[in-house]
């Protein structure tokens, strides 16, 4: 990856760990993982991962996508959606 551009490095993630994951979950941490790395830098890409994790938890329930994840992992994630503005 050295020398590589930020905008490669992240669409590098995004087809390494294409359908990697089966939990609605996971795929969601990948998600606000994709978010936290595109670091504000692409507004639209930005926007469109915002709009994929709204609407998981409109589907889904951010609740009912926690169950199964130890209370204290569920809590510390729920922190960082705060702090990202997403709950």
């Amino acid at each position: 990856m050295r020398g590589w551009s930020h905008r490669e490095v992240l669409g590098s993630v995004d087809y390494a760990f294409e359908g990697t994951y089966e939990s609605k979950v996971e795929n969601l941490m990948l998600c606000v993982v994709q978010l936290v790395l595109s670091g504000g830098w692409y507004p639209e890409a930005e926007q469109s991962m915002r709009g994929k994790i709204s609407g998981q938890f409109l589907a889904e329930g951010l609740d009912n996508l926690l169950q199964g994840v130890p209370q204290a992992e569920a809590e510390q994630f729920k922190h960082d959606l705060k702090i990202l503005k997403l709950i």
